[in-house]
């Protein structure tokens, strides 16, 4: 026959496993970005696109480019991969377990979001980054896009 474990010590058992686990550094070597949102999933004609996403390092010696790709699913002449050059605040510090926030925008006239075709278009937008030892983030994506034309 078993003995039964009385619940108060399976309680504590629990708490201590889920203490150990949550307390784990979660700063990797490697950049991270998270996306947090975007602004809208439909940008008319002379709109923006603005995305927010969360960026982490645990050395903090990320570059302050950010590399950024567009996908589109019927004018592949709007398709693009680029670098913006992102200035972070000059008071954001570059500290060991970096956590911080990066808000992009882009212009529909002036960062290449107008479709390139007659109709409207649909688009999916990827983001990565590197640091200083060649570390790459993973690639960050939005939802899917509508980009209206004028």
């Amino acid at each position: 026959m078993l003995k039964r474990i009385p619940s108060i010590i399976v309680v504590l058992i629990l708490s201590v496993i889920i203490a150990f686990s949550c307390s784990k550094d979660t700063f990797q070597s490697k950049p991270q970005l998270f996306l947090k949102g975007v602004n809208t999933t439909v940008v008319p004609a002379n709109g923006y696109l603005q995305i927010t996403m969360r960026l982490t390092d645990k050395e903090g010696d990320f570059y302050d480019t950010i590399w950024v790709q567009k996908k589109t699913t019927r004018c592949p002449q709007s398709n693009f991969a680029d670098s913006l050059k992102y200035r972070f605040p000059t008071d954001a510090p570059r500290n060991l377990n970096f956590d911080g926030e990066v808000v992009l925008t882009l212009d529909y006239n002036l960062d290449g979001l107008q479709p390139a075709c007659i109709k409207p278009d649909t688009a999916v937008f990827s983001f990565w980054m590197k640091d200083a030892k060649g570390n790459l983030s993973d690639t960050v994506r939005t939802p899917s896009i509508i980009i209206l034309k004028p």
